[in-house]
């Protein structure tokens, strides 16, 4: 491998360059990320610390409030009145009033309710004192009395949020000198320095209550408890700090989260500074939002379904569960990281802290999605990469001009090597040898003179590509330039610059110097004509080249079908010889005759073809014609075919202003409606209009293209013609214009934008030349534009297969399973035709979804005839050297000739898979008659044998034509070979070799197709072989090249029997395998 050494020089400096850029790069990442990632955890430790301390401030400025309240001395005094016997109501009238004065005071909380509890539940009460504030605001609370009206805080009853209120149960002790304990709730129990928050209640989504239950202590013994007082109080000041947005940037959110048990505590402690909590209970543990979280603008998936009173457990969120059971010497420390997941499953950075109160054992959470917390991280990734990789293109920009100059001494001594070998005036070829070889060689060499000339001398070749590539240091040395045809030139001197330093380049320049003046003394001249030769021996390479890839190419694709019919001519002749019975005889020449007629249209197509490539192209027969002509034609020609595939085929009109979508079908289906499709004004309706043009041509590539639709649509599908007229030309240059308008390049229009595209076909020279030889057209003769489109919804075309379809020889299965047969050449001709009737052809195909063929042509309008009138011209002569079809022919191609087939036959032969080849008329297949003795497909044929000393041998046919299976059968009968069980493709013979074997039985022999749907004769038989079945499998092709009969040997196969099959061999293959009485060739040949 050769690499200039500028090249080298830059790649050192900028290797240099980088790796110093990537360590520096590296160390700036690794230092800068992890403080990057600690200031943004600390950011959000900070918020969610600030805001717990807001929240444990609200929560003692509640508890300093509701303790003021309950240590009145108005209300003290009325408990002891109360426990010394005074129960009446007077007792607590001036009670009522001071804590009304209390609640109604508006400080920093509002307050709205109070209800006193008994110390023991003293004379079967529960409840001494309930106390409404005068001035509370109407707050509707979230319930409904049961006739459904609202029920406003402070009404009788229902007014008293029973959530906020404990209810409290008395429990006498008698061991504790009939002490009594009193029960908010079973497992919490109130004492001298108890405070129970309940709640909150959400009234609104920004409304909240919240109670506190705090002892009433004696004002004179702080042991004594004379009894309990609930203060109802607005939450506000909680909800205010967690619906804040302060400090949270723009995805940031502060949640609380709380225990799912109404005291607000853990059934659980949680980690202290000196203890250790259970981990496994704590996980467990319900937990529930205090305050509904509020959704942010494109954020409603981080807490989707999770409102105020869903439970979840604590495990779900991972941070708050870490917060609540590590234990640290501080028990309100705050947590926080940047990649974690919250109870959805979201990832987001979370920094958590606990309130520092006694009152409740909440969680705060500042949560912010992942990307915005890892924004510093991407910002400093970014800046980065950007230093790195701008620096490296700052390099790859300069580097390249200094080495350039760097090398520039080198670079002369190179360029004065490279004169040595190199000519300045290249010799040519003479003018003479190339009208000799164009004249011998024709158009194909030719071609490969203006594949030599393109290229030009190698000389001026090599200069040309050298010029561009000199500007960056190419890497060609002058040695892979050098060209035998040139003559020896001695390298001129290269210059010496002065300069201050000298080098090895300086000394190496002046000896090179002094090795041109040497060589000036020695050498002379190189070699003369080498040019000459050189040219000569490329010509006759590539000539050589074109010659053996068309041969392949032809070979491939023809001798399948050109050998198919063949062996059922010459397999039913052998029949025919053998056989004694006439009607069997009859059947068989039936398929000896259409197999002929196949072969016939097949060598016709294929000679006609290969005259329009060497420029011996039809001519156009323009004439008179009605359009109504094509429909009834098309009707007549498809009738038996569409009848026996059960397809829905119509031809029909269309008007110039009815557009239909891809894949609609017309609604007139061929009947007159109200309003019948016309063309444009002055011309009538499209029926009856009388057209100047080639019918003939027309229908032949109408023809193609519907036996083309119907040969890839399935049984009980549809298929299409639309005739119509798209506009009017006012020039009579329409169809130049038209053909020139599809050459500059293949236009695609998308229907859908990666899967189906529509082709304008490519013109050529040698047809466009073919227009100046038309038939003069009438004067004042409108021109219109027609367009025939033949539609279907058969499997489509391959979107890799669509730009090629209309090339010679494509075909969209080429394999040895393809489903189809045909030679590849029918759509290749219609483009040829199309553009010879200055038009163009169009495909629109979706995969799965049918094909639709568009033919544009112009053709000029005659007249409008009326409907019962005929023309008399349609049915025309034509000129002998074109290869073409009558209307009478037309009309009878999808028949039988009468002299070979009979009337009131049931069993006479079907037409299946349409054969349509271009410029001759269409041929259908035959589809083998089930003739008495031969087996159904699939099954035994056993047969008893006249001759009964004969060995009967089981033979397997894997064959899929059908005129193939009858030719085997009745030759094996001649041999006296019955018992034969035939298969149509590779995996049924694999499936019946399998069920056989399974039974104990065993075939003798198995003579195998190649060219088989699904399962070609090489698979199948790897598949069998691999089974262990022995036996002697005979393979069948009609492609007999060394390379297919040494991949049928390598595939397991023991013979090979070229298609068409000739009974001397297939006695031959019999003998080996089993006695049969011998019969002479001149028999059976």
């Amino acid at each position: 491998m050769r690499i200039p050494i500028a090249v080298q020089l830059g790649l050192l400096v900028l290797l240099t360059a980088l790796v110093g850029i990537v360590i520096l790069a590296v160390a700036t990442w690794t230092t800068t990320y992890s403080f990057v990632v600690d200031v943004e955890s600390q950011g959000l430790e900070l918020v969610a610390t600030i805001k717990a301390s807001q929240i444990a401030s609200s929560l003692e400025l509640l508890e300093v409030t509701c303790r003021t309240i309950a240590t009145r001395l108005l209300v003290q005094s009325a408990l002891r009145r109360y426990y010394a016997g005074n129960t009446s109501e007077a007792n607590w009238a001036t009670s009522i009033t001071d804590v009304q004065s209390a609640l109604g005071s508006r400080g920093y909380l509002s307050t709205y309710q109070a209800i006193l509890y008994s110390k023991n539940g003293q004379g079967g009460r529960e409840r001494l004192l309930t106390v409404t504030s005068d001035s509370v605001p109407e707050i509707t609370l979230p319930y409904t009395y049961p006739n459904g009206s609202s029920v406003k805080l402070g009404d009788a009853g229902l007014g008293y949020p029973s959530v906020l209120y404990p209810n409290l149960t008395y429990t006498q002790s008698s061991e504790k000198g009939n002490a009594t304990t009193v029960n908010a709730f079973s497992d919490y129990a109130l004492g001298l320095t108890s405070a129970l928050l309940l709640g909150p209640i959400a009234i609104n989504s920004s409304f909240s209550l919240l109670s506190l239950t705090l002892p009433i202590v004696n004002n004179t013994s702080n042991t004594d408890i004379l009894g309990f007082m609930t203060v109802v109080a607005s939450a506000e000041n909680v909800q205010s700090v967690v619906s804040s947005r302060d400090g949270l940037g723009n995805t940031g959110q502060v949640l609380l989260l709380g225990p799912s048990r109404p005291e607000n505590r853990f059934s659980t402690e949680p980690a202290t500074a000196t203890s250790s909590p259970d981990r496994p209970a704590l996980a467990d543990a319900e937990v529930h939002y205090i305050f509904e979280p509020t959704p942010l603008p494109s954020q409603d998936s981080r807490h989707r379904g999770v409102s105020a009173g869903t439970s979840f457990e604590l495990s779900k969120y991972p941070m708050a569960l870490k917060l609540m059971t590590e234990s640290e010497e501080n028990e309100n420390r705050s947590v926080s990281k940047l990649s974690t997941e919250n109870e959805q499953g979201y990832n987001v950075a979370v920094g958590a802290v606990r309130p520092k109160t006694s009152l409740v054992e909440w969680i705060l959470l500042v949560e912010e999605t992942h990307s915005e917390a890892f924004s510093p991280v991407v910002r400093l990734r970014k800046i980065i990469l950007a230093c790195v990789f701008g620096t490296a293109g700052f390099i790859i920009l300069v580097v390249p001009l200094v080495a350039h100059w760097a090398v520039a001494p080198i670079r002369r001594m190179r360029e004065a090597a490279r004169k040595s070998i190199e000519p300045e005036v290249p010799p040519t070829p003479s003018a003479g040898y190339i009208e000799h070889v164009t004249d011998r060689h024709g158009d194909t060499v030719q071609t490969i003179e203006e594949h030599v000339d393109e290229k030009g001398a190698p000389t001026s070749w090599v200069k040309r590509l050298r010029r561009p590539l000199e500007r960056f240091n190419s890497s060609h040395s002058f040695g892979d330039h050098r060209d035998p045809r040139s003559s020896f030139h001695i390298p001129s001197r290269v210059k010496e610059r002065r300069s201050c330093v000298t080098d090895e380049l300086t000394e190496l320049t002046s000896t090179f110097n002094e090795m041109s003046d040497e060589l000036t003394i020695q050498y002379n001249r190189l070699e003369e004509r080498v040019v000459e030769r050189t040219k000569e021996l490329q010509k006759a390479k590539l000539a050589a080249e074109a010659a053996n890839e068309s041969k392949t190419l032809f070979i491939a694709n023809i001798s399948h079908e050109l050998k198919t019919p063949l062996n059922g001519i010459l397999g039913m002749c052998a029949v025919c010889m053998g056989e004694e019975d006439l009607d069997r005889i009859k059947k068989s020449l039936q398929v000896v005759y259409k197999s002929g007629d196949l072969l016939l249209h097949l060598l016709n197509d294929l000679l006609t073809f290969s005259r329009n490539q060497i420029e011996q192209a039809i001519h156009l027969e323009e004439k008179e014609f009605r359009l109504s002509d094509i429909r009834s034609q098309l009707s007549i020609i498809f009738q038996n075919q569409v009848h026996e595939k059960n397809i829905n085929f119509s031809v029909n009109y269309v008007g110039i202003g009815n557009s239909q979508p891809r894949g609609t079908m017309c609604q007139e289906r061929g009947v007159d409606r109200a309003h019948p499709a016309v063309g444009p004004p002055q011309t009538g309706r499209l029926k009856d209009m009388v057209l100047w043009g080639d019918q003939h041509r027309i229908l032949q590539v109408l023809i193609n293209l519907v036996g083309n639709s119907l040969k890839f649509t399935p049984e009980n599908g549809m298929v299409e013609v639309r005739i119509r007229c798209v506009e009017e030309v006012p020039d009579a240059e329409s169809s130049v214009t038209l053909v020139q308008g599809s050459q500059p390049s293949s236009q695609a229009r998308s229907r859908t934008p990666s899967r189906s595209i529509a082709t304008p076909v490519d013109g050529t020279n040698l047809l466009d030349s073919q227009l100046e030889k038309q038939t003069p057209v009438p004067s004042d003769l409108r021109t219109l534009i027609f367009q025939f489109e033949v539609e279907d919804n058969g499997p489509g075309i391959p979107a890799n297969m669509q730009s090629r379809v209309f090339d010679p020889f494509v075909q969209g299965d080429l394999g040895l399973n393809r489903k189809y047969g045909g030679t590849g050449l029918g759509l290749s001709i219609c483009a040829q035709l199309s553009r010879l009737m200055g038009g163009i052809i169009l495909l629109d195909s979706e995969e799965g979804s049918g094909a639709l063929f568009t033919l544009k042509i112009p053709l000029k309008f005659v007249k409008e005839a009326a409907a019962s009138t005929r023309n008399s011209s349609v049915a025309g002569s034509r000129t002998p050297s074109v290869v073409s079809l009558s209307l009478e022919e037309f009309s009878n191609i999808a028949q039988t000739p009468s002299n070979h087939s009979s009337v009131g036959n049931k069993e006479s032969l079907t037409d299946v898979q349409p054969r349509l080849v271009g410029l001759s008329q269409p041929f259908f297949a035959p589809t083998v008659p089930s003739a008495p003795s031969s087996p159904p497909k699939g099954q035994e044929c056993n047969q008893s044998s006249s001759d009964t000393g004969s060995k009967k041998i089981r033979v397997l046919m894997a064959e899929d034509n059908k005129i193939n299976q009858e030719v085997a059968l009745r030759m094996l009968a001649l041999e006296e070979v019955y018992d034969v069980t035939v298969v149509k493709d590779g995996q049924e013979a694999y499936d019946t070799v399998k069920a056989n074997m399974e039974e104990g039985k065993v075939f003798d022999l198995i003579f195998m197709d190649i060219q088989m749907p699904i399962l070609d004769g090489l698979q199948s038989t790897r598949l069998i072989r691999e089974m262990g079945y022995s036996a002697p499998i005979v393979a069948l092709s009609a492609f007999s090249e060394d390379s297919n009969i040494k991949d049928c040997i390598d595939s397991g196969m023991d013979m090979f029997i070229s298609k068409p099959i000739r009974r001397p061999i297939l006695k031959q293959v019999l003998n080996k395998f089993a006695t049969i009485p011998e019969e002479s060739d001149g028999s059976s040949s």
